[in-house]
């Protein structure tokens, strides 16, 4: 749980130029180019993207600028310790703009920014369209430099998201794409496009590599359909699923990277409807796709290829099996026979580790099956979506024997609605790769199995119910299944840590012997972590960035109306051991907790410009501009142009002075806290000058007073203190004697070692002791064996006593040295452990003071 540390950062307040960099523009009158009108946006808007944790791009209408937080930071402590005019002087010299802007040919405001895995590029969606930026590398921002950057700019779909009336409802960076480059966008109406994007191949950027229409899809009965999105101009019509299919949000069920990922999770498209429904595409893959060469992949491989595998086997095993599991097994092992058998390429970067390029599979369609709606357990009333984020749980277990590991691909949603509620879902079942039937003959879809989802929790984040607009999700960059929630009004963070840990060790390794009850109290103590840190902004909050960087910080970055605003955490420690965390929270002095409160910006409108000068630009017509030089005439223009002017500078005044009313309020209550901290303070004084006799006065001795006024306190504790360890003895005396005294470690084992003997002399005992590998040979069936051992032996010397009774020497048999100090040495150890055993119990049994008198 991160705790805050603080708010807005001093080096991205107001003047210094972390500020500047999220200034709005100046106001104009915006401009249509087409003559079209302007569309609302459609989605919400994430206009905030890092680059390794320290570069930040921010979208400004249509501009991007793009700035290093740590550089800010380490400017403003680099002038925060100099005198104020070494520090302007410093400013003055070091340039205007704090930033550098990044040109790029967008006419509309930008509602998305989505950096590539790589860090090489940055897709650029607006309402309709979709751009990608080639961006330039960091040094850039060392130059001295301050005119925007024009950076190379491809419009992804010319004739596919610009002319097309459905707006883009979600920009993703496929997980495995060829370093980075595969670009998936999906639209409201429901078509999803997969864009292999090359530098070196405009065409990449004109046609999508891969088309699916969900729509399409829906209704499809094999994969010899055409189901790809339909072309500009090509007739529609109706079909009721056109709404329930309206697209809210979408993500990818995890990423390869990280060891205990599932193979069929990072493949796997999370759709999200507005309706409410939720669906799923897998194994949707470019043509070229690739893995690096870590653990991550090696598990990543292993697990796909254990679940195809047990899953064939286990269908072909049962008789009962349907032919859709059937035939859905047999294309999951020719489709991984694709992957397996096929070569490889593997390529060496300039920089990171190595990877290994694969072709998509030909031997099943490329378009997969679009599995769902999924049926939610229990029902939950009707809801509208906002956006979704899919965590895929660890569950890996390693093989014993050089076998592979294996893994369950369940996973956990959290789905977003428009009333501001969270449902937590929970697949337990998992997505696996699903295809169309062949022909119409194979199988019927109506055979595939329901899938479930249980509900585990419902988290409600407002107490309205009202449906609210632009609402996003925001994974948390420090611990998984942690995610921050931006409403309009607040930011939550919500963290499933606590039982998610717990879920993943049972599914990791699992036992059948009270699975149910285990998981029951699982579920019914899952108790999500849901904190509030921002409540009732002034003003409306976008989407926000978590950053952790050695730097600056953990911290949650968000702008609030055109002003930036963030929140510094304190980054738990992971390493630390569960033992250790309790220690250190039983042993934490519990003080009073400090009012951590954001600090004062000062509002915008006592340092906005006054648009006197525009109105009167725009009034006043160029011919007469040089009449208000002169002096002023009593006229019907002139009159009217007071009246505007009135107007304009009224309005100005008026919220000058609200602004003002407001500081004025804030001054007068920070009066008053600071004189109810100084009466606080007083009267700890007196509470302190009275414990230690100081409040006394005319004393001659006072140092003496003082020190036996102490002392006296100090008897009286002590003499409680040993009034308190005197109840304890009596309390602690009297329960010995009512429950009976412990058997020491000794009389354990001696009544354990009893039960043995006994046990091994009774003939229906099973085992000696209540251990599971016990010995199953009791001491009576030993002791049989012996004696049929002694006859035969008896009969085998009799015989060789006869046969060799003349060859036999006078005398009796002679029994060496050797072996009879080894009877003896073996006998007095006997009677040493026998002699020890009995002084032992002698001396228990004096301790609980029984009378035993001693030999002698």
């Amino acid at each position: 749980m991160p705790k805050v540390l603080g708010y807005t950062p001093a080096w991205l307040a107001r003047p210094n130029p972390g500020f500047d960099l999220f200034a709005p523009k100046t106001p104009s009158t915006p401009r249509n180019t087409n003559g079209t009108r302007q569309h609302e946006p459609a989605c919400p808007r994430k206009t905030m993207a890092t680059r390794d944790n320290t570069e930040l791009f921010v979208a400004v209408g249509n501009e991007i600028r793009w700035a290093d937080l740590t550089k800010l930071k380490e400017a403003h402590d680099g002038v925060a310790g100099m005198t104020s005019s070494r520090s302007r002087q410093l400013q003055s010299s070091a340039g205007t703009n704090p930033y550098r802007i990044l040109k790029v040919p967008i006419h509309y405001p930008i509602q998305q920014l989505v950096m590539s895995p790589t860090g090489d590029y940055m897709a650029v969606a607006t309402s309709h369209t979709v751009h990608v930026v080639v961006l330039p590398d960091a040094t850039h921002l060392e130059s001295d430099h301050v005119a925007p950057l024009k950076p190379k700019t491809f419009q992804v779909g010319p004739t596919a998201h610009v002319f097309e009336l459905s707006p883009i409802a979600s920009v993703l960076w496929h997980p495995l794409g060829y370093h980075g480059r595969c670009l998936v966008t999906i639209t409201r109406e429901g078509v999803v496009r997969l864009w292999e994007i090359n530098r070196s191949d405009r065409s990449t950027f004109n046609e999508p590599s891969l088309s699916i229409d969900l729509l399409k899809l829906a209704n499809a009965t094999n994969d010899t359909e055409n189901l790809s999105a339909s072309k500009f101009g090509a007739p529609k019509g109706f079909s009721p699923d056109s709404f329930e299919l309206e697209v809210a949000s979408a993500c990818f069920g995890d990423f390869p990277e990280q060891e205990g990922v599932h193979g069929w999770a990072p493949m796997t498209l999370w759709i999200a409807m507005v309706e409410g429904e939720v669906y799923a595409l897998c194994p949707l893959l470019p043509q070229k796709w690739q893995l690096k060469e870590s653990p991550g992949a090696s598990t990543f491989l292993q697990t796909l290829a254990t679940s195809i595998n047990s899953y064939y086997a286990d269908v072909h095993e049962d008789s009962e099996a349907t032919t859709e599991s059937r035939a859905t097994a047999k294309k999951q092992l020719s489709w991984l026979s694709d992957i397996v058998y096929n070569e490889s390429v593997r390529e060496e970067p300039r920089y990171g580790d190595s990877i290994k390029v694969y072709s998509r599979p030909s031997s099943v369609p490329a378009c997969p099956l679009l599995q769902g709606p999924f049926t939610l357990t229990p029902e939950v009333e009707e809801f509208e979506l906002s956006d979704i984020i899919a965590f895929t749980l660890k569950t890996l277990s390693d093989g014993a024997d050089d076998e592979p590991a294996e893994g369950v691909p369940a996973t956990v949603l959290c789905l977003l609605t428009d009333t501001s509620q969270v449902l937590v879902c929970l697949d337990l079942e998992g997505i696996v790769g699903r295809w169309l039937p062949s022909s119409t003959k194979e199988y019927d879809l109506s055979d595939t199995p329901d899938h479930n989802f249980m509900v585990v929790e419902i988290i409600a984040l407002t107490n309205g119910g009202e449906p609210v607009q632009n609402q996003s999700i925001t994974p948390d960059v420090h611990t998984d299944f942690s995610f921050f929630v931006s409403l309009s009004n607040g930011i939550f963070y919500i963290s499933l840590e606590s039982w998610i840990r717990k879920l993943e060790n049972e599914l990791s390794e699992p036992e059948k012997e009270g699975a149910e009850f285990r998981s029951k109290l699982l579920f019914e103590g899952a108790n999500t972590l849901v904190e509030k840190h921002v409540d009732n902004p002034p003003e409306e909050i976008t989407s926000c960035v978590a950053i952790e960087n050695g730097n600056i910080g953990y911290l949650l970055l968000t702008t609030m109306g055109g002003e930036p605003f963030a929140i510094v955490f304190d980054a738990p420690e992971d390493g630390l051991p569960e033992e250790e965390k309790k220690i250190e929270e039983f042993l934490a002095i519990e003080g009073p907790t400090p009012d951590v409160r954001p600090v004062y910006q000062a509002p915008k409108e006592l340092y906005a410009p006054s648009q006197l000068t525009d109105v009167l630009d725009r009034v006043v017509p160029f011919r007469h501009k040089p009449s208000l030089k002169e002096e002023v005439r009593l006229s019907p223009a002139n009159l009217e142009l007071l009246m505007t002017v009135h107007k304009v500078l009224s309005q100005e005044t008026h919220q000058l002075g609200l602004a003002v009313s407001d500081l004025f309020r804030r001054c007068e209550r920070l009066q008053g806290e600071f004189r109810e901290q100084i009466s606080k303070t007083a009267q700890v004084t007196q509470r302190i000058d009275a414990v230690t006799g100081e409040d006394e006065e005319g004393s001659e001795s006072g140092s003496h007073a003082l020190n036996a006024k102490l002392e006296d306190r100090l008897d009286e504790v002590k003499a409680r203190q040993e009034a308190l360890n005197a109840r304890y003895e009596a309390i602690r005396k009297k329960m010995v004697t009512a429950s009976g005294p412990n058997l020491s470690e000794k009389e354990s084992d001696w009544v354990e070692e009893l039960q043995t003997m006994d046990r091994s002399l009774d003939q229906s005992a099973e085992r000696l002791t209540d251990d599971q590998d016990g010995s199953t040979v009791p001491a009576w069936q030993r002791i049989n064996k012996v004696k049929a051992a002694k006859d035969n032996l008896k009969v085998t010397v009799d015989k060789a006593s006869k046969g060799d009774k003349g060859k036999q020497a006078p005398g009796g048999v002679k029994v060496p040295s050797h072996s009879r100090k080894q009877e003896n040495e073996q006998i007095e150890a006997l009677l040493q452990r026998e002699t020890a055993l009995v002084e032992a119990a002698t001396n228990r049994l004096r301790s609980l003071g029984i009378s035993i008198p001693s030999e002698g």
